[in-house]
């Protein structure tokens, strides 16, 4: 059903709601748009479910979106449906809101996204219009409980803020983070049949791992797809002071590191650069691995990092020992992922959204 399906995934989210669901209170539109508002309540052990009905139903009666302009839809008439997933995780939480979604574009807003008025628009105008795009993504813009590190802007990327026209190759943008990401349902439906089944594991208990987002969009590039980094669409990024520390941003790369190997596979299908191409001997890619480690120890790419990129490279061959013995599985996997899409499949995909 052609539309948009906001899923808000959370975990003892209760906190942090308020300043998220207002920014879609105050969405706005030029044309007719159907959309919903999925939460994943996430084995949460807080109100969650409570503060988001109450805050939703609080916004409704105080009229928020009259404020945000002629197009916009009374909020009234826009649904935030509550559903539960008790296993614990990031992946286990997007397939229940992917599941529970009514609508074509599927638009993932974190707990502490706030989306800009024209967010809901911009995608669904941008996924309707091109049927060989699979997914766009706007700009995320940092917002700092306490004061920004000093080390901050060298490392918002690693934070999903910052543009995302940084990940580009061969002229193509081949990955978009997580964060404001919306995708095409149907394309999605088709590049992973088994219910969003993804090498990498996503983001659970204590583990920061995002690798599950840059291979959901590494795989739509490999199947002939195009995405989109749409500038001119933006959200808050909020921060909390606990997040911003050495401490975290050593975990956030221990996570990266662990999620390198996986991601670089896939990088090494979609690459034309025969240096990188030829990961795909597990021998050549542990020796490349080594030689980085030593290269990095001695000029680290960013100054004063040398620890964190040690670390990076510990936890990164350490996952590649780690997979020696499924390593050609997973590259028959890649492989097999290959497009491009046929154009026939191509204009089903825009006559069904």
């Amino acid at each position: 059903m052609q539309g948009v399906s906001v899923i808000i995934c959370c975990y003892n989210s209760a906190g942090r709601l308020k300043e998220t669901l207002s920014a879609l209170a105050r969405q706005r539109f030029h044309s007719r748009i159907d959309w919903e508002i999925v939460l994943v309540d996430n084995a949460s052990t807080d109100n969650t479910a409570e503060a988001a009905t109450m805050l939703w139903e609080a916004f409704a009666a105080d009229g928020l979106s009259d404020a945000a302009g002629p197009g916009s839809r009374p909020i009234v008439d826009v649904p935030l449906r509550i559903v539960a997933e008790p296993t614990p995780g990031l992946a286990y939480a997007r397939k229940k809101g992917i599941a529970e979604a009514a609508y074509s574009v599927l638009l993932f807003c974190d707990d502490d996204n706030w989306l800009c008025p024209d967010y809901v628009q911009g995608v669904s105008d941008i996924l309707s219009s091109d049927a060989s795009v699979a997914a766009c993504g706007g700009k995320g813009i940092p917002v700092f409980e306490a004061s920004k590190p000093e080390w901050f802007d060298d490392y918002a990327e690693a934070f999903a803020t910052g543009p995302q026209d940084v990940n580009v190759d061969d002229g193509r943008i081949i990955s978009l983070y997580g964060a404001g990401l919306a995708i095409r349902r149907r394309t999605l439906e088709e590049c992973f049949p088994e219910d969003l089944n993804l090498l990498t594991k996503g983001r659970t208990g204590k583990s920061l791992s995002s690798g599950e987002d840059i291979e959901m969009t590494y795989t739509f590039v490999l199947r002939g797809y195009k995405l989109v980094y749409a500038k001119d669409l933006w959200f808050s990024h909020y921060l909390p002071q606990g997040r911003l520390n050495k401490q975290y941003l050593g975990r956030l790369f221990k996570a990266f590191g662990k999620d390198g190997p996986i991601r670089n596979l896939y990088y090494a299908h979609i690459t034309t650069r025969p240096s990188h191409q030829r990961i795909t001997n597990w021998y050549y890619h542990l020796l490349l691995s080594l030689f980085r480690t030593g290269k990095y120890l001695a000029i680290p790419p960013k100054k004063a990092a040398r620890l964190l990129y040690f670390r990076w490279n510990l936890a990164y061959i350490h996952q590649l020992l780690t997979m020696k013995t499924e390593y050609q599985t997973m590259l028959h996997h890649i492989s097999s992922l290959r497009g491009p899409l046929p154009t026939e499949s191509r204009r089903q995909t825009v006559a069904q959204l």
